[in-house]
C-alpha cells in the first residue's frame, strides 16, 4: 500500500471516530483493519486512543478467534452469585419482616460473605424483587418482595 494511501486511511479513521468513538466494537473493528491495512501501532494507538499494550492485546485476541461482543458486561464482578441470590430469596420469605441489614447480617453469618445494604438492595430491583414504594434513600428500614402468582 502506497504512503498516500495509508494517510488517507488514516485520515478516514480518524474522522469515522471521532462521530462514533462511543462503541467498544467500532474501536476494536478499527484497530483490526487499521493493523491489517499495515499501519504501525503506535499510529493505530494515537487515532484508536488506545495504549500500545491495549492494542498488541486486541491483535492478539483476533488472531486467537476471540471477538468481543457489543453490551457485554465490565466492570466488576458480583458479589453475589445466582446461588446466593436464591438463599436470599428464600432468607426473606422465611423472615417477611426481616430489613436489609437482617440479609446482610446472614449473609456474613451464613456464608463468611461482606456486602453491604446498597449491595442486597442493587440485586433485589435488579430483579424487580423490591417493593416499589421502598426506596433505600428514605429512612424506612422494611422491604418486601413482591410475589407473583404462586411465588417461587
Amino acid at each position: 500500500m502506497s504512503m498516500n494511501t495509508k494517510e488517507a486511511i488514516i485520515k478516514a479513521s480518524r474522522d469515522f471516530l471521532a462521530l462514533n468513538s462511543t462503541s467498544h466494537l467500532v474501536r476494536w473493528v478499527m484497530v483490526v483493519f487499521l493493523l491489517f491495512c499495515g499501519v504501525p501501532q503506535k499510529t493505530v494507538a494515537a487515532i484508536t486512543n488506545y495504549t500500545d499494550r491495549q492494542i498488541r492485546n486486541i491483535r492478539d485476541r483476533f488472531e486467537n478467534g476471540d471477538f468481543p461482543r457489543e453490551g457485554k458486561k465490565r466492570g466488576r464482578k458480583k458479589k453475589i452469585k445466582k446461588r446466593i441470590f436464591g438463599r436470599i430469596v428464600k432468607y426473606i420469605m422465611d423472615h417477611p419482616r426481616s430489613t436489609p441489614k437482617d440479609v446482610v447480617a446472614f449473609l456474613k453469618e451464613e456464608y463468611k460473605l461482606e456486602v453491604s445494604v446498597k449491595t442486597i438492595e442493587r440485586e433485589l430491583e435488579e430483579y424487580d424483587l423490591s417493593d416499589p414504594s421502598w426506596s433505600g434513600r428514605r429512612k424506612i428500614d422494611r422491604f418486601t418482595l413482591i410475589m407473583l402468582d404462586g411465588g417461587f
